[in-house]
């Protein structure tokens, strides 16, 4: 139960009764004191006081559960009379979310001898707290620790962990490395910290306190690499307890403070345990009236967040982390290989909302950062062709870009190109290669080439030599025809494709070309006697000479002919008039003509 400062035994005091919301299940953080100094002089506050079950009860150990303060209440050193664990409430509200008064006694169980249980810690994974009995009356009890339920406080087994010439003064549990921290000693007082995987088998070990230094330990706590070890009270310290600081890492000690609460009477501080990072929690025996002290100090804690990867880079682990600061985690593949899978704190992460770092926020608590990366899957691009050359199968990364390259045999060109069956709209828009672009599976190109179209050129030539008529000459190919007259002969004409040349351009004197041929074409070439010019003038000279003298005979003969036929005119005018005459006088042509005289 908890009670305000007098005897007022086994009554509920309530000041205030906070109603609270319900609240998510609590989360394990593991952190350390940011500074070792800041436990010089910290500013200790009583939280709560609560009395004990019986006259002569007196607290020995405390240890912190996701609900509770559990405390371990002797009932006596002299016989085998049972012990009470008692459960206060460690927040302002119960497991199932009800507002409850922090530090107000939720349960209680007395049900067996722990013999003086010393030391006390909590087994989240196991859901059990560990008592380390400390002095056992019974010498068989030396070595030994105790199993009891964390829900029901119920005694569950005992555990023989160490040598029975030792015993086991305190105990602690680090949740973080999933180990055991007990700490050992003999009857002298040297101590010495054991590591413990969970069943206890021993990892390693390293001495911390002698004899020759008179300090007997109470109970002790992990922060980070810090371990807290409460002694009993010491002259040297002024009659109050010490507060011994040891790190893991170094295996050795830090410092050595005074331990001392103001508020209450005669004390001593038995128990330690850390409630949250930097939030430090000491139960304190005090004698008058008998009762339990919770007494807390708030510490500035700093965080550790762990990495780890597969198959890729990653910000390494911080364990330097301010309280409350952001921390952001970068990660990168391997070449070809891809973001899979992101845990925080072994919760999965919806990887597209952190493709390439993820940032802690507002820190509280360690944390762990899993990333896996995993190869980027390939696919195969296998090839086939008709009439000419692909490239091999290729294998090419999923969202990678492919090029296939093709070649046709000679005088053939793409007819089409087919992905995975399908042919493409368009296959002239890719002569020599396909590109696959952001490639999501296996695919199949295949390239189909026909033959290219061929035309007839046609050649003749007259008095010379010419290029012989070729059948095929291709589409777009361009087709050279060479002539060379005879001796003593020369060009005259060309026809071209059915046309005669009105002039011959001089690039024809000698040989023709038709440029990327798009269809049949035929070429006749004339070449004449060089002399045939001047033959043919002297013939038409005398052609001339000839048509001459034939003109001049034409010319007499047609004189002739004009004078005859006026001669001939003359006579027929004569007789007409004659023979009007004779008309005129009335004489008979007809007789006369019949006569031979007309």
């Amino acid at each position: 139960m908890l009670y305000l400062k007098g005897k007022k035994t086994r009554m509920l005091a309530v000041c205030l009764l906070i109603i609270a919301v319900l609240l998510p299940d609590p989360v394990e953080t593991s952190a350390k004191i940011k500074e070792v100094s800041a436990l010089e002089n910290p500013q200790w506050t009583m939280v709560g006081q609560a009395g004990v079950t019986t006259e002569e009860g007196w607290l020995q150990s405390m240890c912190v559960t996701d609900n509770y303060i559990v405390c371990f209440e002797n009932t006596s050193n002299k016989d085998d009379e049972p012990d009470t664990l008692l459960a206060f409430y460690k927040n302002d509200y119960d497991e199932n979310g009800n507002p409850v008064q922090k530090y107000s006694l939720a349960k209680m169980v007395t049900e067996r001898d722990y013999e003086h249980g010393n030391g006390m810690t909590y087994n989240r994974n196991t859901n059990e707290i560990i008592i380390a009995p400390s002095k056992p009356r019974d010498k068989k009890n030396m070595g030994i620790i105790y199993k009891v339920d964390a829900t029901t406080l119920m005694y569950k087994e005992t555990v023989q962990v160490a040598d029975s010439s030792l015993r086991v003064a305190a105990v602690d549990y680090d949740a973080e490395n999933r180990q055991y921290i007990l700490l050992e000693g003999d009857k002298k007082n040297n101590y010495k910290f054991v590591f413990t995987d969970e069943d206890f088998q021993e990892l390693h070990s390293f001495g911390v306190i002698g004899e020759e230094q008179g300090i007997v330990c109470q109970d002790f706590t992990t922060s980070g690499d810090y371990m807290l070890v409460i002694t009993t009270p010491q002259e040297e310290l002024g009659g109050v307890s010490g507060l011994l600081v040891f790190s893991k890492s170094q295996e050795s000690q830090l410092a050595y403070y005074r331990l001392h609460m103001e508020g209450v009477g005669v004390q001593e501080a038995e128990s330690i345990a850390e409630v949250s990072p930097g939030r430090i929690l000491v139960a304190v025996a005090i004698r008058d009236p008998r009762s339990i002290g919770f007494f807390e100090t708030e510490l500035q804690a700093v965080f550790k967040v762990t990495t780890s990867v597969e198959n890729g880079d990653v910000t390494g682990g911080h364990d330097e982390l301010d309280e409350g600061s952001n921390y952001t985690v970068t990660y990168t593949p391997d070449e070809d290989y891809e973001l899979a899978a992101l845990s925080i704190d072994g919760v999965e992460q919806d990887i597209t909302a952190y493709p390439t770092s993820y940032t802690f926020e507002d820190l509280s608590s360690d944390h762990t950062l899993d990333v896996r990366f995993t190869e980027i899957p390939r696919f195969d691009i296998t090839t086939s062709v008709t009439n000419g050359s692909i490239d091999d199968t290729q294998t090419v990364r999923r969202d990678k870009d492919c090029t296939i390259h093709y070649k046709p045999k000679e005088h053939y060109e793409v007819d089409q190109i087919l992905i995975d069956g399908t042919p493409i709209e368009d296959p002239q828009a890719h002569p020599e290669s396909y590109d696959l672009i952001n490639v999501q599976g296996p695919h199949h190109i295949e390239v189909i080439y026909r033959e290219i179209p061929s035309f007839e050129v046609k050649t003749q030539v007259v008095n010379g030599t010419i290029t012989k008529s070729e059948k095929k000459v291709y589409r777009d190919e361009s087709f050279q025809v060479a002539y060379t007259p005879q001796e003593d002969y020369e060009l005259a004409y060309i026809k071209v494709d059915g046309e005669w040349m009105q002039e011959i351009p001089e690039k024809m004197f000698t040989e023709h070309v038709f440029e990327n041929v798009s269809g049949p074409h035929d070429i006749q070439v004339v070449y004449q006697w060089r002399y045939a010019p001047y033959l043919l003038f002297g013939g038409l000279c005398v052609l001339a000479l000839i048509c001459g003298i034939i003109y001049g005979f034409y010319l007499l003969y047609a004189e002739r002919r004009r004078k005859r036929e006026e001669m001939i005119r003359k006579r027929i005018e004569d007789r007409l008039r004659i023979q009007r005459e004779l008309e005129s006088r009335g004489i008979d042509i007809e007789s006369l003509k019949k006569g031979g005289r007309l």
